[in-house]
């Protein structure tokens, strides 16, 4: 691998970070937060809050999946990471909750952008290819396993990260200070995807069309016989996406609807500020520990790896809703950890079995996980009013219903075979061609 490759995965990785820490740092803390800044100690305007920038995230999603058809992936991340350094810095100015909650939507939609580094990532690891339905256990779903292992590692060092960020923010003199700051992250990732990628960029596009193509045979053969593609049918199609996101969506609903919540639950239990915060990302630590188990996890168990972990999540939870002390809610945030590690890995190989990392699919799926993830916090809201406990006993039943669809293996999506071609007579191979037209059209309708 080249030095410039090695550069981009680690600006794209940690492109992913800080997505990922900007999104969650202050999540756990909103209702503090709200009353320090706006004297606001209704759980209501929480769960409002979160709900509006969800419907701005699922509105954007798509959005950006469109310009990702017409621009480079690198140029649309910067884009997003200057626009979401200007409103980072005018957040910490924001005179109220109505202001804050506006400029907190225009972060989300700027912020949206960077999800774009996720499947650019993973696309390395194809090989540059979309890798659609990849067998369970073939070379291209092995590498792909590196490739998603690396990006939950950042996900839980990202959330423990964004747990700690948060409670600093939270004991300043003035948390305003602390919000503006992430503006200084934001443009120091702008400056680095610009020179690392988008001065990068013009040298992987020279290098597009594969050296196989251009050998005198293989422009013959894409002359005499071109090789017809397999067609899936369209309703097998929608059935595997359809399910996939529905996994996906019960494994992110049970993860978030519990997490505004979840600080107040434990200083409900005895816990302090401090000791609270280490509870909420005690999972990723566990999830951190368990993951280098990961891949021989997978290579034993295969598909059943993911149900076999939803379960394990969903009992965690119950375990935690049930807990009337700390050490046992220690012990259900650890087994909820597993989880974490091993389902989230298994939930991603999923999806990108199924969708792949090129073309609308991925984002379609990240709609749909996206769209139902609204209701989150709209749950844990109502939820919340009965019992501090609720929403992870809501959680862990979600957790239940993802097991059972993870149980039942979609097969409508197998390739219908196309007509085999008529083989020609044999002929001499023609003379080399001095023009490499036909074989880069027969390589740009392989690459569709």
């Amino acid at each position: 691998m080249s030095g410039r490759a090695r550069h981009a995965k680690a600006v794209l990785i940690a492109v992913i970070g800080l997505h990922l820490v900007a999104e969650t740092a202050l999540t756990p803390f909103l209702p503090q937060l709200f009353e320090r800044l706006y004297g606001i100690e209704d759980h209501g305007a929480t769960g409002l809050y979160l709900w509006v920038c969800r419907i701005v995230g699922l509105a954007m999603l798509p959005l950006w999946g469109l310009a990702a058809r017409r621009w480079p992936l690198h140029r649309l991340v910067l884009g997003g990471l200057c626009g979401t350094a200007v409103l980072d810095l005018l957040l910490g100015l924001a005179p109220s909750y109505a202001a804050y909650t506006a400029v907190s939507t225009a972060v989300v939609a700027t912020n949206s952008a960077l999800l774009l580094a996720y499947p650019a990532f993973i696309a390395q690891y194809d090989g540059g290819g979309d890798g659609v339905e990849d067998t369970a256990g073939g070379d291209g779903e092995r590498s792909r396993l590196a490739g998603i292992c690396s990006i939950v590692v950042v996900f839980h060092l990202s959330a423990v990260a964004a747990t700690v960020v948060g409670a600093g923010v939270l004991a300043l003199p003035d948390p305003r200070w602390g919000i503006s700051s992430f503006a200084l992250l934001d443009v120091v990732l702008a400056v680095l995807v610009h020179r690392v990628m988008c001065r990068r960029a013009p040298a992987a596009a020279d290098v597009a069309v594969p050296a196989a193509a251009d050998t005198p045979t293989a422009q013959a053969a894409a002359q005499t016989q071109p090789q017809p593609q397999p067609k899936r049918p369209r309703r097998g199609r929608f059935a595997l996406l359809a399910q996939v996101a529905l996994i996906g969506l019960a494994f992110d609903f049970s993860v978030s609807v519990a997490r505004p919540f979840f600080t107040e639950f434990a200083a409900d239990l005895g816990g302090g500020a401090t000791t609270s915060a280490v509870l909420f990302f005690l999972p990723s630590v566990a999830a951190l520990a368990v993951l280098p188990a990961v891949r021989r996890c997978h290579a034993l168990l295969g598909d059943r790896l993911l149900p076999l972990s939803m379960a394990v999540g969903a009992a965690g939870l119950l375990w935690q809703a049930l807990a009337d002390s700390l050490p046992a809610l220690v012990g259900g945030r650890l087994l909820f950890g597993v989880c974490l590690g091993l389902g989230q890995v298994a939930v991603e190989l999923r999806m990108f079995r199924a969708t792949g990392t090129a073309g609308p699919e991925y984002t379609a799926v990240e709609t749909a996980r996206s769209a139902g993830l609204l209701a989150a916090p709209l749950v844990a809201t109502a939820a919340v009013s009965a019992d501090l406990a609720l929403p992870l006993a809501v959680a862990a039943a979600v957790q239940v219903l993802g097991t059972l669809l993870a149980l039942r293996r979609a097969r409508p999506a197998v390739p219908v075979p196309a007509p085999a071609p008529a083989v020609p007579a044999p002929r001499p191979e023609p003379a080399p061609s001095s023009s490499p037209v036909p074989a880069l059209a027969h390589a740009k309708e392989n690459d569709r």
